[in-house]
């Protein structure tokens, strides 16, 4: 991606919705999201409820909203795990809060009986704190500062609200 423009490049926005606080507490990722970005438009995507193997925590699910009911017949991870590393390719993948959402898929994909690939992680929450101007650096402040509307706290959303936060807050050249 050297040399241009990051709208120019495609990049996959991702997040997750989990049960919890804690991978290494037997926490479970319930809900994904991967969208494709162009030229600032999302171009592809790959959303799905995910069938966690264990109850959501009611902190998690007051939170994102998801149910037990919603994710009782739901894939599991280890089934949507091949399409979610086909999705990717090579692209980079930006997250806001890179460690927290890397810390989930990395132990679903063990859990899977594989690993999570070694794209390029770009992490908005990075990116915003590096430029010492915001008060606040959470996804829905720091969406508001510009302009983004969106809806937070669904995989979907906040993977779009990462991705439309990118364009603003790279560098022009990458």
């Amino acid at each position: 991606m050297a040399g241009g423009d990051i709208a120019e490049f495609p990049f996959v926005a991702a997040d997750v919705e989990t049960t919890g606080l804690y991978p290494a507490e037997g926490h479970r990722v319930c809900e994904v999201a991967l969208l494709r970005f162009l030229r600032g438009v999302v171009i592809d995507s790959f959303v799905s409820l995910v069938n966690p193997m264990r109850p959501i925590d009611p902190g998690a699910s007051a939170v994102n909203g998801i149910t037990d009911a919603m994710v009782s017949f739901a894939p599991t991870f280890a089934d949507l795990f091949p399409r979610i590393l086909t999705f990717l390719a090579d692209d980079p993948v930006v997250f806001h809060n890179a460690p927290f959402d890397l810390s989930f898929l990395r132990a679903e994909a063990r859990l899977a009986g594989g690993a999570w690939p070694g794209n390029r992680v770009i992490d908005t929450l990075a990116l915003a704190r590096r430029t010492g101007r915001f008060r606040s650096h959470s996804l829905p402040d720091l969406c508001r500062e510009f302009g983004i509307s969106s809806a937070f706290h669904r995989a979907e959303a906040d993977a779009w609200a990462a991705g439309k936060l990118l364009i603003h807050l790279a560098p022009t050249q990458w």
